[in-house]
């Protein structure tokens, strides 16, 4: 797999809301999994499909370290650090 983009982290979509998508469609996250040897350079990547509204399914990827880093990211943000693990 190669070709990933970047990830843009927003901590708080109220406060940062994401304007630029303007013909976005609803969908639930419904599958997430990792793959070894993912990446043209042997790292593990993440698949995450969505289900839109409509039924279609649409597949996302990224690399394990960059959702990993996001998650850090998010977790540090004032709405990640509101949450609590119960």
């Amino acid at each position: 797999m190669t070709d990933l983009t970047g990830l843009r982290i927003v901590p708080d979509i109220e406060r940062a809301p994401w304007t630029d998508l303007t013909d976005a469609k609803d969908g639930r996250l419904t599958r997430i999994g990792l793959q070894r040897n993912g990446t043209t350079e042997g790292r593990a990547t993440v698949g995450i499909v969505v289900q839109l509204d409509d039924g279609t399914h649409v597949i996302a990827r990224t690399t394990w370290r960059l959702l990993q880093a996001a998650v850090r990211g998010l977790a540090a943000g004032p709405v990640g650090s509101e949450e609590t693990q119960d």
